[in-house]
């Protein structure tokens, strides 16, 4: 005798995904507000992210147990951006170097240069 299943199948990866798209408001740009002396410095990152998946449910016919299936997948990524810095006067943004982004500038800058120096030759 096969187990009699719910036609009110919710996957898990729904569950998932339903959370997740609960969640999508500023809090996931904008980190919580930490004090320091007599001002607020407000942390922000931009978010990426992707996402897949799948699911299935047969019901179930004459003795055969009913058929699922799942599968998911996806990927973050979180990247600093700066920090809002606030007190009674101002708010100031002020960014986080990327270190990477700034040594590959140099670099193309001194290969220009150096190409453009040869040239002159």
């Amino acid at each position: 005798m096969g187990i009699k299943k719910s036609s009110n199948y919710l996957s898990p990866i729904a569950r998932i995904f339903d959370k997740f798209s609960r969640q999508q408001d500023v809090s996931l740009i904008y980190g919580e507000p930490i004090n320091f002396e007599n001002r607020k410095v407000l942390p922000v990152a931009k978010i990426n992210y992707i996402v897949g998946g799948g699911g299935g449910y047969s019901s179930e016919t004459g003795n055969s147990l009913g058929a699922q299936g799942e599968g998911g997948g996806g990927h973050i990524s979180v990247r600093p951006l700066g920090v809002y810095e606030i007190d009674a006067e101002k708010v100031k943004f002020k960014p986080i170097i990327d270190l990477k982004f700034t040594l590959t500038l140099v670099a193309v800058f001194t290969l220009g240069l150096v190409w453009l120096l040869k040239r002159a030759r």
